[in-house]
């Protein structure tokens, strides 16, 4: 008789047991950094269309520039560039966007934490926000440069005008998202966590903060583009230093080429803050959420 055939036989009164083999994961080749290599492709790609995008930018204004408008009136970017050199060997630019980052940064983190405090309690009371809805509903339409002449009148030309100024801008954007994020927080996770036995101030910690978090984000990021178009006209009118200052002195000097540096200087700061605050926000956002879904 064969091997084969012996190997198929078995003992009369023996068991046959049977051996189950547990799954093995097979390695596939590149399968443990391919992750890794896709999000640096992507991002080498996210990078590469920036600065196509920049460059592309520079070709139109560059085109604009040559052909179709004055370079006077519109200065092609290397005349820019040129003048712009100057004024950062000096110190001059630094010196006024030291100046306006301040006046920014204090009126924006204001506005902001005081419109989360009331958009907060506006979501969750519904009494205080039926009495106070009609009111912010008619300031908000108020743009900070209509302000301008009573926060003159208010506050003089010092300091505390442009920092109310960029309050203003700020306080209604982030008030609003706040409002909207508080309000829809889900009623099912509410409602859930009170049948698991939480209290009210676990619900809102656990629950509503976490769903208005996103709102509060958005209202923020345009917040700061609100605050930094504010204190342009801030500065051009009621201030003797900063970047809006150094606008209107270029305008009445007639000098485009220092007007197009500073506009560019607050495209950079606004693009530069504005990538800061996302990169901080997810870090942070990022280890709240875990918290929570520890907790």
């Amino acid at each position: 008789m064969s091997m084969l055939g012996r190997s198929d036989l078995s003992l009369p009164g023996a068991t046959k047991k049977h051996t189950v083999r547990s799954p093995q994961k097979r390695w596939a080749p590149g399968s443990s950094g391919g992750l890794t290599r896709r999000e640096g492709s992507g991002r080498y790609r996210a990078v590469l269309l920036s600065a196509a995008s920049l460059l592309i930018a520079c070709l139109i204004w560059q085109l604009l520039s040559t052909f179709i408008f004055n370079p006077f009136l519109i200065p092609p970017p290397l005349e820019v560039i040129r003048t712009a050199i100057p004024m950062l060997i000096s110190g001059e630019i630094f010196a006024d966007v030291r100046i306006s980052m301040v006046r920014v940064l204090v009126g924006f983190i204001s506005g902001s934490l005081a419109g989360i405090v009331l958009g907060v309690l506006l979501g969750r009371i519904r009494l205080l926000h039926d009495l106070l809805d009609p009111i912010m509903e008619l300031l908000r339409y108020l743009s900070p440069t209509a302000m301008i002449p009573i926060a003159v009148i208010w506050f003089g030309i010092g300091e505390m005008s442009k920092y109310f100024l960029i309050f203003w801008g700020t306080f209604f954007i982030v008030l609003v998202n706040t409002t909207a994020g508080v309000w829809r927080a889900p009623i099912t996770r509410q409602r859930a966590a009170e049948c698991l036995g939480a209290n009210r101030l676990q619900i809102f910690v656990m629950v509503v903060v976490p769903s208005a978090v996103p709102y509060i984000v958005t209202g923020m990021r345009v917040a700061m583009a609100s605050s930094f178009m504010s204190i342009i006209p801030a500065e051009i009118l009621a201030a003797d230093s900063g970047i809006g200052y150094l606008l209107q002195k270029s305008s009445l000097l007639l000098q485009t080429n220092r007007i197009f540096v500073a506009l560019l200087t607050i495209c950079i700061l606004g693009f530069a803050v504005d990538r800061m605050f996302r990169f901080f926000v997810n870090r942070v956002l990022t280890r709240y959420m875990f918290y929570i879904a520890m907790t």
